[in-house]
């Protein structure tokens, strides 16, 4: 059966050295470069395809220090890039190129050398790691009315194709997860109140800020932080269903714009606490992404 995959490279330095702000977009060449050198015919569809792409790339997590207008990496440290791939082809091509690096097992963002230290796949190893079969989200959702999400990169969504809209509208938010999952699963899902989310599905309570990430000679902004959303009680229960489902893959299709270069990470969290206090966001570990996210 056709899965979702999460998987977390650790990375560790060889050198102590200096990456670009947008080291977003090396995390994107590096994945394609990966998937090329098994399938150069793939890597170009996956680069030149229209529609939703069946990966997603986190931004470098870890710990780093300024040096003029790069970041500075420790030796000494490691790091981490989150990967998330939705396609089985797509998944064996990159594991394949992975194998076959086995015994170097080195990977390079922009200058800097990364020996793989270790590729999570199991929660036990990291929480961003997890692989799912598709009809297992179909079958373990269950029709609640309250949907808590978290953003941890900067996210946003297109406007006429120009500007930002910097705000988790849910018919942006849901639109989008409705909109990947039927682009790229043969199993559809249909929301008979999909032009009405906006008056059906309301977000209740949210803390949200800005952040910029930086690209190679521009930057994008987008928000970062957690929204609860209320589901109209009315709400037929199965469309309360397929939102359930929705919040669920979320957390392997991304949100919004530029998934693939390290923007709308997101996952569902637990809602049982509100958003007031040193709750939410201030009670989690948290780490900066280069350019203003947080990693989780």
């Amino acid at each position: 059966m056709s899965m979702l995959y999460s998987l977390v490279l650790k990375l560790k330095p060889e050198n102590e050295s200096l990456l670009s702000p947008s080291q977003g977009y090396y995390g994107y060449a590096l994945f394609l470069h990966l998937v090329e050198s098994i399938d150069r015919n793939l890597s170009s569809r996956l680069h030149d395809g229209d529609g939703p792409k069946p990966f997603t790339v986190s931004p470098l997590r870890g710990k780093f220090t300024r040096a003029g207008d790069q970041i500075r990496l420790s030796a000494k440290s490691l790091y981490e890039i989150r990967l998330t791939i939705l396609d089985d082809t797509v998944f064996s091509a990159f594991l394949g190129s992975l194998l076959l690096k086995a015994t170097s097992a080195e990977l390079r963002l922009q200058n800097s050398v990364f020996n793989v230290v270790e590729v999570a796949t199991t929660p036990d190893k990291s929480p961003w790691a997890l692989c799912r079969q598709w009809h297992e989200l179909l079958g373990q959702a269950t029709p609640q009315r309250r949907i808590s999400l978290r953003f941890l990169s900067p996210t946003a969504f297109r406007s006429g194709g120009k500007r930002n809209n910097l705000f988790p509208q849910p018919s942006l938010v849901f639109g989008s997860y409705l909109s990947r999952w039927n682009a790229l699963n043969p199993v559809k899902l249909s929301l008979s109140v999909l032009g009405a989310l906006d008056e059906r599905v309301i977000p209740a309570q949210y803390r949200l800020e800005t952040r910029i990430l930086h690209f190679n000679n521009y930057q994008e902004t987008g928000f970062e932080g957690v929204c609860n959303y209320l589901i109209d009680s009315g709400m037929p229960d199965e469309d309360v269903l397929a939102l359930n489902v929705l919040a669920d893959f979320a957390f392997f299709s991304g949100t919004g714009a530029k998934t693939t270069m390290g923007m709308g990470q997101t996952r569902r969290i637990d809602n049982a606490r509100p958003l007031s206090g040193r709750t939410g966001l201030d009670t989690e570990k948290r780490r900066r992404y280069p350019g203003g996210g947080q990693g989780g």
